[in-house]
């Protein structure tokens, strides 16, 4: 019994080996680091993958302004004028006049620009105070005509600089041009927004009143044929003219509405209107035939027995025409300062002898 109790006295109580419910580690520090790297690392990688595509985007989208060339500014071409245009145009006269022409009998039709190939300019060398000039260059372009109509385009180049003037490099060139094709031409339209209407006897009347006005030197009949009510207003005429065998052509007018009716007549039309003109002072002689003269027409009225013409412009214009647009607003236009205004073939040449 006491042996028994000895050898259980014996028996000692181990602390350490009682399970623990939570134990203190070595390694927590280790392991919140570690943490706190993995969240780090995840927000990396996510916002990795949603900025990466943007900034490749934003790459791409200036890319091609990264790559581009400098502007560089084109040359003038086409100016209205030049320093150097007279001694151009001169000069190809002076070519034109030679014997033997290089064209004979032609002549300069238009002038029809200059490009500006390089502009003058100088530089001092600060090392020898010497001047190094760059003279400018200008190739100007202008049309010849050959007496059978013949169009040809001559080009001249001319070296230019504000202290040394012009000098002509080289000989005008002499270039044919393609003729014009005399053929008919499809789909060709003086008025391409305009839908062609049937031309009716109240406008052909309408526009032998208004040819008759507009040529009878008489502000005030021209002004009461168009029809304008309008206060300090005047209508131009021609002067000392006759009008004759007056013709319409085409006859349009804006496209009618999706609904309206078929056997509807536009209000307001354009028509092309042609004319011979003889002057006072140039009586047509035996065998000749008088020039004439094109314009367009607007007519308001149109769907009545009484038409008016109420504006007129050039050949094309039909379009861009708006009523009383002719009107000079704000003076009284008489026959008296018309006349005095428009020289006639005799008063000129004894002017000419004066």
């Amino acid at each position: 019994m006491m042996a028994r109790n000895a050898k259980r006295n014996n028996q000692t109580d181990d602390f350490w080996a009682h399970e623990a419910e939570e134990l203190p580690r070595a390694d927590v520090g280790m392991v919140t680091t570690y943490a706190k790297r993995q969240k780090f690392f995840k927000a990396w990688v996510i916002t990795s993958l949603v900025l990466l595509p943007i900034a490749l985007l934003a790459i791409i989208s200036f890319m091609p302004k990264f790559l581009e060339k400098p502007y560089v500014a084109p040359p003038v071409n086409n100016q209205l004028d030049s320093p150097t245009k007279p001694v151009a145009m001169q000069t190809v006269k002076d070519w034109l006049a030679k014997a033997p022409s290089p064209l004979p009998g032609g002549q300069i039709l238009s002038w029809d620009g200059v490009q500006i190939q390089a502009e003058p300019k100088s530089e001092t060398d600060p090392n020898t105070n010497q001047v190094k000039e760059t003279q400018g260059l200008q190739l100007h372009t202008m049309t010849l005509v050959s007496p059978s109509g013949s169009f040809f385009t001559t080009q001249v180049q001319v070296g230019y600089s504000p202290v040394r003037g012009a000098k002509v490099i080289g000989e005008p060139t002499l270039i044919p041009r393609a003729p014009d094709d005399k053929q008919t031409w499809p789909n060709l339209k003086a008025w391409p927004n305009l839908v062609n209407v049937s031309k009716t006897e109240g406008i052909e009347q309408a526009v032998n009143a208004w040819a008759k006005a507009f040529t009878s030197g008489d502000p005030d009949a021209l002004r009461l044929n168009v029809g304008d009510t309008g206060a300090n207003r005047s209508y131009i005429p021609l002067v000392q003219v006759t009008a004759s065998d007056v013709r319409v052509g085409d006859v349009a007018s804006q496209k009618p509405a999706k609904d309206a009716p078929s056997d509807k007549k536009p209000s307001q039309v354009v028509a092309q209107v042609s004319f011979a003109v003889s002057w006072q002072s140039s009586p047509i002689g035996r065998g000749e035939t008088p020039s004439r003269v094109t314009y367009d027409v607007l007519i308001e009225q149109a769907d009545t027995p009484s038409p008016k013409v109420v504006a007129w412009g050039g050949a094309g214009t039909g379009e861009s025409l708006t009523p009383f647009m002719n009107a000079v607003e704000g003076r009284k236009i008489t026959v008296g300062g018309i006349e005095k205004a428009v020289p006639t073939e005799n008063a000129a040449a004894a002017a000419a002898g004066k």
